[in-house]
C-alpha cells in the first residue's frame, strides 16, 4: 500500500514537529489526527475485541485483524494506544468521564 501525496505531507510536518526539542502541543496532534477524518478521543469498542473508534464512533484501526493474539492481549495493546494517543492530545482521564 503507497500513501498519497496528501498523507505524506501530514506526517512529514508531524515528523518535523515531533522532531522539534519542544513538546508536540495537543492542538497539534489533534489537527494532524482531523487532518485524517479522525476525531478525538479514541476509544475502544464496546463489541469488538481490539477495534479503535474516534469520537463519533467510526473504526480508526483495529488490533490483530487475524486473530493471532489472545484476547485479553489484544485490548491490552488497543488500550495502551487508546490511552497514549489521547494523553498526547490532552485528553484527561476526568475529561473523557465526565
Amino acid at each position: 500500500m503507497s500513501i498519497g501525496s496528501t498523507h505524506r505531507a501530514a506526517i512529514n510536518a508531524f515528523n518535523a514537529a515531533a522532531a522539534n526539542p519542544q513538546p508536540v502541543s495537543h492542538r497539534t496532534i489533534r489537527t494532524a489526527f482531523l487532518d485524517q477524518n479522525v476525531e478525538l478521543p479514541l476509544r475502544l469498542s464496546e463489541t469488538d475485541v481490539g477495534v479503535v473508534l474516534d469520537r463519533h464512533g467510526c473504526d480508526v484501526f483495529t488490533v490483530d485483524v487475524n486473530n493471532e493474539r489472545p484476547d485479553d492481549e489484544v485490548l491490552a495493546i488497543a488500550l495502551f494506544i487508546v490511552e497514549s494517543v489521547n494523553a498526547e492530545a490532552g485528553f484527561t482521564t476526568e475529561h473523557l468521564n465526565a
